[in-house]
C-alpha cells in the first residue's frame, strides 16, 4: 500500500478501506493461497509461488505474442515510396520467418511490451519483472478481490521501483472492463507510441470466463490497434489536395456554432450500399421530398439504377481514380444536380465534377494543424471519426452542418452468411445480377456481430472500425438523434427502427436543391487566395528537411546492441513528439503513419530470429531501408506538397471488360 501511495494514489485510495466479497487470502500448509468462498475451493492447487515459477518457465521457453504483419504490396500501382520502403523491410521479416521454420525464440531479457491477464497472488508478475526489463507492461485483473489479495503477497514495492528506476511504463486495469478494456489499451498505445503494441507478449495467469472474454476481445480487436495509421505519401496528398482544392474554389465548411442551418430539424438519410438498401428503396422514394438524401460512394450507382437522385453525394477516398469511378456510377447530367460533401483530403478532380461542393477539415492529417494555426482558424473546426468508410464521412459532415436527425439506410457494415455483399443494383453487380468481382466478399467473414434487428452478421476489421467510429460519433453527440433502418450490424447510439414503423410529420421541402445550395454557401468559407497563400507559405520545407536529417543522424550513430536498437525506435517516436525537434505539428502528421508501420516491423524483426545475433543483422539491413526512406522524404515533400497525385487503377478492368462483352 505504501508503494502504491507513491506510484499510483488512485489504487492506494480505492483499496485503503476495501473489503473483499468472494476471494480471501488464506494460508494452506504454510503457503499463501486464495480461497474462493463462493465455490469453497482454493485458487491454487499447489503453492502459488511454485506454480508461478513453473508457469513463467513455460512462458519463457515458448512465449506467445500478438504480432502485426502487413502485406507486401507487389504491384504498388500508385508508386508510393512508403510501399517501396515497407516492402523492403517486410522482405527481411518474411525471409527470417521462413528460415525459422516454426521455431520460436525464448523470451528476451528486454521485452518491448507485455500484457499480463490475471494477477492472483502476483508471484508470476514479480518473477517476470525481476528476470526481464519490460518497457511497456499492461496488467489486467477483472477481479478486484484478486488484486487486493496480491497486495498481501506480491512484492509490489520491488515491481514499481524497477519501473521507476529504468523509466519503464506500467498500466494497470482493474475490475469489470467489457469494451472499455480495449479502448483503454488503444488510448495507452497512442500515448506510448502505437507501433509498440504491434509486438506484444501475452501471459495468461489463470483462465475463467472474465479473463477469457478479455483475451478474446483483445484478439478480435487487435487489428484496430494497427489499422488506420496512414502513410507518408497519403499525408502529402492530404496537403496537396486541400491546398489545390482551395485554390480551385472549393469552399471549406465553417464551424456549426457560427452558422445557421434552417434544415437542422429535417431528417437526413445517409444511404450506404449494403445489401439491405434494396429493401429500403420504396421508403426512400416515399420520403425523398421530406428528407435530405445523402448517397455514400457506390450507393450512388444503386440509387441511379432505381431512378433516385440524391440531394447530396459523399466521397471519402483521396486517390484520383475516385473521379473516374463517378463516371460509372451515373450520368454527368445527374452529377450536375447533386451537391458534393467530402473531407479536405478528397482529390480535386472529384470536386471538379460537381458544380456545388464543400469540404470539411479532416482530423489526424497534416492539414489540420496547418489550418488551425492560420489567422482564420476561428472559422473552422476539425472533423474526427470521418473515416474509414464513406458513411463515416457523411455522418461526420452532417453533424458538422448542424443536422439533428440522422438516419442510416443500407449502412450494413457486414452481411449475413451466404447473402449478397452490396445492393444488387450497384456497380458491384451486372445487369443480370452477376457478381462483378470488384469486392472480396470472403473478407467479411472474420467476425460475428449482433444485427440491428437481431441475428448474426459477419464483418471484418475494416467495417468493424467503421462501426466503432460511428459509435464514437453518436456518443460524442448524444444531444442529436441517430436512427438505424439498415438490416445490418448493430450500431450503438443509433436507435433501430423497422422501416414499416417510420413516419414523418414534415412538409415536403419546396425548391429543396436551391435551398440546400444556399445552405452550403451560408455554412462555408470561400477562399479568395488569402488562406491558400498563408498555408502554402507555412509548409516549411527547410524545417522538414532538418527533422529528417536529425532522425538519420541517430541511425548513423547507433551501436548495434539489442536494447540500443529497441531504444532507437522509441527515440524516433519521442523526437517526433518533441516540439523542440519537430518544430511544426504538421511534420508529425506527415511522418507518423509511415514511421509507425516501419517501427512496428523493425520491432518484430528484433524479436523474430531464434538467435539474437541474427535478429540484429536483420535489423541492420531493414534499418538501411528506413534511412533511405527518410532521406527520400525530403525531396518528395518539396516536389509534391502542392501537386495532386495521379495514378492508374486496375479497379476498372473488370467493368471495362464487362462493358465490352455486353456491347
Amino acid at each position: 500500500m505504501n508503494a502504491f501511495k507513491v506510484f499510483d494514489r488512485n489504487i492506494y485510495e480505492f483499496f485503503s478501506d476495501y473489503q473483499p466479497s468472494r476471494y480471501l487470502v488464506d494460508i494452506v500448509d504454510g503457503f499463501p493461497n486464495i480461497l474462493d468462498t463462493e465455490k469453497n475451493k482454493y485458487f491454487y492447487e499447489y503453492p502459488a509461488y511454485l506454480m508461478a515459477n513453473v508457469q513463467l518457465a513455460r512462458h519463457q521457453k515458448s512465449p506467445e505474442s500478438a504480432s502485426a504483419l502487413f502485406d507486401v504490396e507487389d504491384k504498388n500501382e500508385a508508386g508510393f515510396m512508403h510501399s517501396d520502403a515497407l516492402n523492403q523491410i517486410l522482405q527481411v521479416l518474411w525471409r527470417r520467418m521462413e528460415k525459422n521454420d516454426g521455431q520460436v525464440r525464448e523470451l528476451s531479457k528486454v521485452v518491448n511490451a507485455a500484457m499480463v491477464f490475471g494477477i492472483g497472488c502476483g508471484y508470476h508478475l514479480e518473477l517476470l519483472c525481476s528476470q526481464h526489463k519490460i518497457k511497456n507492461l499492461y496488467v489486467i485483473e477483472p477481479e478486484l478481490d484478486l488484486f487486493y489479495a496480491s497486495l498481501f503477497t506480491a512484492n509490489w514495492q520491488h515491481i514499481l521501483n524497477k519501473v521507476d528506476q529504468f523509466g519503464l511504463n506500467i498500466h494497470i486495469s482493474l475490475g469489470e472492463q467489457e469494451d472499455d478494456f480495449f479502448e483503454h489499451i488503444l488510448k495507452q498505445s497512442r500515448h506510448y507510441g502505437r507501433y509498440e503494441i504491434a509486438k506484444t507478449f501475452g501471459f495468461i495467469h489463470y483462465h475463467n470466463e472474465k479473463t477469457e472474454a478479455l483475451v478474446d476481445q483483445y484478439k478480435s480487436r487487435f487489428d484496430e490497434a494497427i489499422r488506420g495509421w496512414g502513410f507518408f505519401d497519403d499525408a502529402v496528398m492530404a496537403v496537396s489536395h486541400m491546398l489545390t482544392s482551395l485554390q480551385q474554389g472549393v469552399p471549406l465548411l465553417k464551424k456549426k456554432q457560427i452558422t445557421d442551418n434552417l434544415f437542422a430539424d429535417y431528417p437526413v438519410f445517409i444511404i450506404g450500399n449494403g445489401p439491405s438498401l434494396d429493401g429500403l428503396i420504396e421508403l426512400i422514394k416515399r420520403y425523398q421530398h421530406q428528407a435530405i438524401i445523402i448517397s455514400c460512394g457506390s450507393a450512388l450507382s444503386a440509387l441511379y439504377q432505381y431512378g433516385i437522385t440524391p440531394d447530396i453525394h459523399c466521397e471519402q477516398e483521396r486517390t484520383s481514380p475516385v473521379a473516374e469511378q463517378l463516371d460509372y456510377y451515373c450520368s454527368p447530367e445527374t452529377l450536375e444536380q447533386i451537391i458534393l460533401f467530402g473531407p479536405s483530403t478528397l482529390h480535386p478532380d472529384v470536386y471538379a465534377k460537381f458544380p456545388v461542393k464543400v469540404m470539411a477539415a479532416k482530423g489526424a492529417e497534416p492539414t489540420a494543424p496547418l489550418l488551425m494555426e492560420s489567422r482564420l482558424a476561428e472559422l473552422f473546426e476539425i472533423h474526427s471519426h470521418i473515416n474509414p468508410t464513406v458513411a463515416n464521412t457523411a455522418a461526420s459532415v452532417a453533424v458538422g452542418f448542424g443536422f439533428k436527425n440522422i438516419y442510416f439506410l443500407g449502412v450494413d457494415l457486414g452481411h449475413k452468411k451466404g447473402s449478397s455483399h452490396h445492393s444488387k443494383k450497384s456497380i458491384y453487380y451486372g445487369n443480370d445480377g452477376e457478381d462483378m468481382e470488384l469486392y472480396d466478399a470472403s473478407s467479411v467473414l472474420e467476425q460475428e456481430r449482433k444485427g440491428n434487428f437481431g441475428g448474426v452478421f459477419y464483418t471484418n476489421p475494416f467495417f468493424d472500425s467503421s462501426k466503432r467510429a460511428l459509435e464514437r460519433l453518436t456518443a460524442e453527440n448524444s444531444e442529436l438523434n441517430f436512427y438505424n433502418l439498415s438490416d445490418g450490424v448493430l450500431i450503438q447510439g443509433a436507435k433501430p427502427i423497422a422501416p414499416d414503423l417510420l413516419t414523418f410529420h414534415h412538409d415536403a421541402i419546396d425548391n429543396k436543391q436551391s435551398k440546400l445550395r444556399e445552405l452550403v454557401k451560408t455554412c462555408s468559407y470561400q477562399d479568395s487566395g488569402k488562406l491558400f497563400n498563408e498555408l502554402s507559405n507555412n509548409l516549411d520545407f527547410a524545417g522538414f528537411e532538418d527533422l529528417c536529417l536529425a532522425l538519420v543522424r541517430t541511425i548513423d550513430e547507433l551501436n548495434y546492441h539489442f536494447e540500443d536498437c529497441l531504444d532507437l525506435i522509441k527515440r524516433h517516436y519521442l523526437m517526433l513528439i518533441d516540439e523542440k525537434i519537430c518544430l511544426r505539428d504538421h511534420f508529425y502528421y506527415l511522418l507518423e503513419g509511415s514511421m509507425m508501420h516501419i517501427q512496428a516491423m523493425l520491432t518484430r524483426i528484433l524479436y523474430e530470429a531464434v538467435d539474437e545475433g541474427d535478429a540484429i543483422e536483420d535489423f541492420r539491413e531493414a534499418l538501411s531501408s528506413y534511412r533511405e526512406f527518410l532521406l527520400d522524404a525530403i525531396s518528395y515533400y518539396k516536389k509534391n506538397a502542392l501537386t495532386p497525385l495521379y495514378h492508374e487503377s486496375s479497379w476498372f478492368d473488370v467493368i471495362i471488360n464487362s462493358d465490352s462483352k455486353n456491347n
